[in-house]
């Protein structure tokens, strides 16, 4: 029997989404928040797994339960006393005293032992299914804080290129070479970017906040993320990804879920045994001041009957849940193939993006900034390099970011660290 606490998956918990986001950062440091802290907290204090402990509670108590023996009774009956005649009093009397249990016949204790027993391992395996969407939240959450925090240095080198272009502008304009609405254009691309950077820092103080909530924090500590690593590693093939899907959390809870439907069989066909109410006890007869001893049994009768339709209703659960569990098995199957489609997508983005695109774009931007100072160039056109530059920057940034998401989706559906960490 498998406990709450003792799932052998509950182990690789931290270790499993470290690997997923590929630690985030290479180095410890003491300021930023590591992923695994932010998984400790969340897993000491999440609402949602703190309340396993009272379902796990509640399973054992049924379990203890499920073993104990049919309960009997005492009794106790007066006949023939206080009516009238020679009944007036209790002269005459009959005394019984009783003792009545139940024979179960069938087995019907071990089922019920059984699927007792079923429900209770089933907490474990529904705890470690939920530990792990929580912890992906949890990741996803780190993720956006870390995203967050990835643009600002973007936007801050943005900036101090913007405010050297408004500067040029400025000179031209100054120097009778530019019309003022060139300067002016270039003043409000500085404004537009400053907005940017402070809508950057915004969102990360928002995104800290979403992460914090996870375990409960509503204080609004300001939090910061490991920063995220320059490259990507190699992605393994789909079908390396495959072999790690009967692992999945969804499936796992099919095995419990198949013990229980089991268990009801059992207890379905014990019942076509009827059980037997028995009674023994003494009778004191006042009247002739003896002593006799009673003892009686009952059989219900058509309990084979009522049985039989629950034996059918029993099977059939048990049957459609293998087709139930097939249908989620091509569920995910087509979820993780989408899932290592956009992570396959985002490295090949991500490659063409850093080492075609970007090299040319800042050389282009290099030579459009010595042109425009030479008057070969207007301030329309080297904006417009400069902001491809950008465009390509943010675009490599998110790349990275949906590659680092659709490894968060991996390792919760596979439930298995299939990509070894840097």
């Amino acid at each position: 029997m498998i406990s709450p606490d003792s799932h052998p998956k509950k182990y690789r918990l931290n270790a499993a989404f470290a690997v997923a986001l590929l630690c985030l950062g290479s180095v410890a440091q003491s300021a930023p928040m590591t992923l695994d802290a932010a998984f400790g907290k969340v897993i000491a204090s999440h609402p949602q797994l703190r309340g396993f402990a009272l379902q796990s509670a509640v399973r054992e108590a049924e379990l203890a339960a499920a073993a104990l023996p049919p309960q009997m009774s005492v009794g106790v009956s007066i006949e023939n006393a206080v009516g009238s005649g020679d009944y007036r009093s209790f002269d005459a009397s009959e005394t019984t005293l009783t003792l009545a249990g139940l024979i179960e016949r069938g087995g019907k204790r071990e089922a019920r032992r059984a699927m007792a027993a079923a429900r209770f391992d089933a907490v474990g395996i529904e705890r470690s299914a939920m530990q792990f969407d929580v912890l992906a939240e949890t990741a996803r959450r780190y993720l956006d804080l870390a995203g967050w925090q990835a643009r600002q240095p973007l936007l801050e080198a943005e900036l101090a290129q913007r405010e050297r272009m408004a500067e040029s502008a400025r000179q031209r304009f100054t120097m009778g070479a530019a019309p003022q609405t060139m300067a002016l254009k270039a003043e409000a691309d500085v404004a537009a970017t400053r907005a940017a950077l402070s809508a950057s820092r915004t969102g990360a103080a928002v995104a800290a906040r979403r992460l914090a909530l996870m375990w409960s924090d509503r204080t609004g500590a300001a939090l910061e993320a490991m920063p995220l690593p320059a490259s990507l590693p190699p992605l393994p093939a789909f079908e390396e990804f495959r072999k790690a899907l009967p692992g999945a959390p969804e499936l796992t809870r099919f095995a419990t879920e198949s013990r229980i439907r089991e268990a009801r069989v059992r207890l379905a066909v014990a019942g076509a045994s009827a059980d037997v109410d028995w009674e023994l006890g003494v009778r004191h007869l006042a009247g002739a001041g003896d002593v006799a001893l009673i003892a009686g049994a009952r059989i219900p009768l058509g309990v084979s009957r009522r049985a039989a339709y629950e034996q059918s209703i029993a099977r059939a659960e048990r049957a459609a849940l293998e087709f139930e569990r097939e249908s989620i098995e091509a569920q995910l199957d087509a979820a993780l193939l989408e899932a290592w489609a956009q992570a396959n997508a985002a490295a090949e983005q991500v490659q063409a993006l850093e080492s075609d695109v970007l090299p040319k774009l800042r050389d282009a931007a290099t030579s459009a900034e010595r042109a425009y100072k030479a008057g070969a160039l207007s301030y329309l056109e080297w904006s417009e390099v400069q902001g491809s530059v950008r465009s390509a920057l943010e675009a490599a940034l998110e790349a990275k970011l949906d590659w680092r998401r659709a490894m968060i989706e991996i390792q919760r559906l596979t439930a298995e660290p299939v990509i070894a960490a840097q």
